[in-house]
């Protein structure tokens, strides 16, 4: 390990950071909210529109700069932009960095590639990605704490990066290796985003047969089921499908058939993915496993 290395964890919060913020989205501005928090400066911050430069520069008593002309003195850089954007931002950022300057990306499915202009320059690289559903600022703010983090850098600065993390933004490290961050990234996406999909075709199936706020009804077993599933895993599972009760199933199929046509596609896709989960945590036998299946390939 170098100094930067062997010194990071000591360091991070023993010293005020100097932060520039490139893009000025939910999570850069809470990120650098988090940071101003614990004593760290916010050195200046950038974004797409003045307005959202603006609108961040005084929730964090900073000033507007424009990163194509200027670079505040930093010893961290943020580039909270688009996923596509950070490469090219970086590229024009890294005429200006100091060696030793570290520049950070919040992109899940990125790893250091997109910062290279800035390794070249002497700089350290880090990826974070917090697997967190983050709207807005302020949610931002409130959720981040307590989150995981998936963590790659360059040499010599990852222990900066779990101390970054664990001390600065009260988070969850987790070292994920460079090629493996677009399947880190597939991983939050299907729960996050996958989630939301079930909830919005479950809560139409309710509301085709005269339910009027099928998400309400069915947000406490959301809450359950996720609890379940964090505290014992295949242990927990319930339903026709653990059970093997291919009956249940078709009297869904015939249901759907009759009341919302245009969801049933949406049932079979979903009952197959469940069956494969099912399948790798709590085998069916292979009877009841084969009947199901049949009546989800016949529709």
């Amino acid at each position: 390990m170098d100094g930067r290395e062997t010194a990071g964890t000591r360091n991070v919060g023993a010293r005020g950071l100097r932060v520039a913020l490139i893009g000025a989205g939910s999570v850069g501005t809470a990120v650098a909210l988090l940071l101003a928090r614990r004593g760290h400066s916010i050195s200046g911050v950038a974004s797409r529109t003045e307005i959202s430069a603006r609108a961040a520069a005084v929730r964090l008593d900073a000033r507007v700069f424009d990163y194509s002309l200027v670079l505040p003195d930093s010893d961290v850089v943020l580039i909270a932009t688009s996923d596509d954007a950070i490469e090219e931002v970086a590229e024009v950022v890294a005429e200006r960095l100091s060696p030793g300057t570290t520049v950070c990306h919040f992109a899940g499915s990125l790893g250091l590639g997109p910062l290279r202009a800035a390794l070249a320059m002497g700089a350290y690289a880090c990826a974070l990605h917090p697997v967190q559903a983050l709207p807005d600022v302020d949610t931002a703010v409130a959720r981040l704490p307590g989150s995981a983090w998936g963590v790659s850098t360059s040499e010599g600065a990852r222990s900066w990066a779990f101390s970054l993390v664990s001390d600065e933004l009260e988070g969850h490290p987790v070292w994920v290796a460079e090629e493996h961050r677009p399947l880190w990234h597939a991983a939050a996406v299907m729960t996050s985003a996958g989630l939301r999909a079930l909830m919005s075709s479950a809560s139409a199936m309710l509301e085709s047969i005269g339910v009027e706020d099928g998400a309400a009804v069915l947000a406490p077993l959301v809450s359950g089921t996720l609890a379940n599933s964090l505290e014992g895993q295949g242990v927990t599972l319930t339903g026709p499908f653990v059970r093997g009760e291919a009956e249940t199933v078709a009297r869904h199929l015939v249901s759907l058939e009759a009341h919302a046509p245009e969801l049933k596609g949406d049932y079979v896709r979903i009952a197959a993915l469940i069956l494969e989960g099912v399948a790798r945590l709590n085998p069916l036998p292979a009877d009841a496993q084969s009947s199901i299946r049949a009546l989800l390939e016949s529709t």
